[in-house]
Formats: structure tokens, C-alpha cells, sequence
């Protein structure tokens, strides 16, 4: 059960990631922030750049599948997870690019 909820955090989280960088619904989100903050920004690089967005999308995540599958003591493993899960994202977003 822990190890399958956090697989699947994890892939909510790749969902949710490449829902924000790039696929067509959220187009006009993106047009939206380069129009307000420009090309060079960081909200825009953010918005765009799946392992920017996934370490951020993942923190969330990590912190709620933290809080609620461990043990109250062990709640400093949020970090390590939160590591791990932006990583796994990335690497995801990436093999998807190809």
C-alpha cells in the first residue's frame, strides 16, 4: 500500500506536470503568462520547463503523501520524497519528449 501510493502520487503528479508544460488545453494559460511576464521570465520558463514545474508541482504531493502514509515521527522524509518524486517526474517528462 505505501509503495503503490506513492507510485501513484508520483504519476499524478507527471500527469499534472506535463498538463501545465505542454499539452494543448493549457496553451492559452501559457500564452497568458509569456504576455504578462515575457519570454525570459521565470514564470514563464516555469511554465514551460517540465523539470522546473515537476520539482515544484511535486512538493504538494509529497508533503500530503507524506503526512498521511507515514507515522507522525517520520515526518521529515517529506524532503527526501519531495526529491525523488520531482526527479522520477523529470526523468518521465523527458523519455516523453523523445
Amino acid at each position: 500500500m505505501l509503495w503503490g501510493s506513492l507510485i501513484l502520487v508520483t504519476l499524478a503528479v507527471a500527469r499534472v506536470t506535463r498538463l501545465i508544460t505542454s499539452d494543448d488545453i493549457s496553451r492559452p494559460f501559457r500564452r497568458w503568462v509569456i504576455e504578462k511576464w515575457g519570454d525570459d521570465s521565470q514564470p514563464a520558463i516555469l511554465v514551460h520547463c517540465a523539470w522546473c514545474a515537476g520539482a515544484w508541482i511535486s512538493l504538494p504531493g509529497a508533503i500530503l503523501w507524506s503526512f498521511t502514509m507515514l507515522p507522525l515521527h517520520e515526518w521529515w522524509l517529506a524532503a527526501p520524497t519531495w526529491f525523488a518524486i520531482a526527479y522520477v517526474v523529470g526523468l518521465l517528462s523527458r523519455l516523453e519528449g523523445r
